[in-house]
């Protein structure tokens, strides 16, 4: 389990990468965030010196710390 982030102190690139490492595409992450693909995808493209909505950034930690309690199937593992 991870600890909670403040929505102002997330990083959307590691978000970006987490939400990879879960093996959703954009559109299926975002209405399990609650979100459309268009707030995803401007959030996952903020640079690191950008502001960003800090709503969709709760909304995408939230279902970032959802789903990975609990892994899609299509979250491949690999040793």
């Amino acid at each position: 389990m991870t600890q909670y982030v403040p929505p102002a102190m997330r990083e959307p690139k590691g978000d970006h990468n987490r939400r990879l490492s879960l093996g959703m595409e954009p559109e299926k992450f975002a209405a399990a965030a609650g979100i459309t693909v268009d707030e995803l995808r401007r959030y996952e493209l903020t640079g690191p010196d950008s502001t960003f909505d800090l709503d969709v950034a709760e909304r995408v930690g939230l279902a970032l710390e959802r789903l990975e309690a609990t892994p899609p199937s299509s979250q491949k593992v690999i040793n």
